[in-house]
């Protein structure tokens, strides 16, 4: 068994019930769509007379984003949505075989009915 193995089955359990963040957050992807924050506070919102308070303001900034209780507060975005188009949902549908009935109740009423199989 390989030690990498080992560590993650024998104290996997241990390391994420003692861990301070969630595991998607200690990915290296999370690391790395941060980047694009550090980048953002580092143009718009540091100083930049100072290498040292350019960090302090960055650090600052990364910290007021990651608190729990202040990001909960925050107003979640509205997404629009828009119907597809026609040629869309045609796509999406199961094409009619010939042996449907052309004599359905809903038919009569204008609907069209889709079976999903």
């Amino acid at each position: 068994m390989t030690p990498t193995l080992n560590k993650i089955l024998f104290h996997g359990s241990f390391i994420i019930e003692k861990a301070l963040l969630p595991i998607g957050m200690m990915s290296e992807e999370a690391a790395e769509a941060r980047n694009k924050h550090f980048r953002l506070y580092r143009q718009n919102y540091a100083r930049k007379f100072s290498r040292e308070s350019c960090n302090l303001d960055i650090i600052n900034r990364l910290l007021l984003s990651s608190d729990p209780l202040i990001t909960s507060t925050r107003p979640t975005p509205r997404k629009t949505t828009k119907p597809f188009l026609k040629e869309t949902i045609e796509m999406l549908l199961p094409a009619e075989t010939p042996n449907q009935s052309d004599s359905s109740d809903d038919q009569d009423l204008g609907e069209e009915t889709v079976e999903i199989l």
